[in-house]
């Protein structure tokens, strides 16, 4: 009898390499909690109808946490499963939710505005073009003095690359200056990867 045939390991980053780890629970930045500082803001602006884009939702924890202080949300990540977990979720609550299959650096593929466009640990990944075409897709859709919340992770002393590849401050700064005003910066630590991180907020 042949042995099973094994499949190959999707490529670290691929959408394919992010539905294996939903399919699979691999999942520790899924908590499933609702950052505090997601929190904090949502109270300070809440949404009014406005519309709000989560990049990377995952399951929809932080989408749902928008919905619920008024916000419309669109939510895009590369899994499928998570996102049906996120629709899921939203229906429950009666929310208005909706979910897109795609990349963060694919946002002009997006029609309207947005008031807050919300990313926790989705742009530490991306490399460099990457980044360039995710900067250019946020000046696009970002609306004129709307929100723009991003918690990113710092790039590790090795050569680590793919989704915790991190994101190096003074770089960051330099990208989105152009059309965005820093409000805020607070400095933290990554427990998962052990690792300074940083939570941004921007205003158009």
């Amino acid at each position: 009898m042949s042995n099973p045939t094994t499949m190959p390991t999707p490529a670290a980053g691929t959408p394919a390499w992010w539905e294996d780890r939903y399919q699979t629970g691999s999942t520790p930045w899924d908590q499933g909690t609702v950052a505090p500082e997601v929190t904090a803001f949502v109270a300070a602006h809440p949404g009014r109808g406005r519309w709000a884009l989560d990049i990377g939702c995952g399951t929809g924890t932080h989408s749902r946490a928008l919905a619920r202080c008024g916000y419309r949300v669109v939510g895009i990540d590369f899994s499928f499963l998570a996102l049906h977990k996120a629709l899921q979720a939203a229906a429950a609550e009666h929310l208005p939710w909706y979910g897109l299959r795609g990349s963060a650096q694919d946002l002009l593929m997006l029609q309207q505005p947005f008031a807050v466009v919300l990313d926790i640990g989705c742009f530490h990944g991306l490399n460099g073009e990457q980044r360039q075409r995710y900067a250019e897709g946020l000046a696009q859709r970002l609306a004129p003095g709307g929100y723009y919340l991003l918690y990113t992770v710092r790039p590790s002393a090795g050569p680590e690359t793919g989704d915790m590849a991190g994101a190096d401050p003074a770089q960051l700064e330099t990208l989105f200056r152009g059309f965005l005003k820093l409000e805020d910066r607070q400095e933290g630590w990554h427990q998962i990867n052990e690792r300074r991180s940083d939570w941004w907020w921007w205003r158009r």
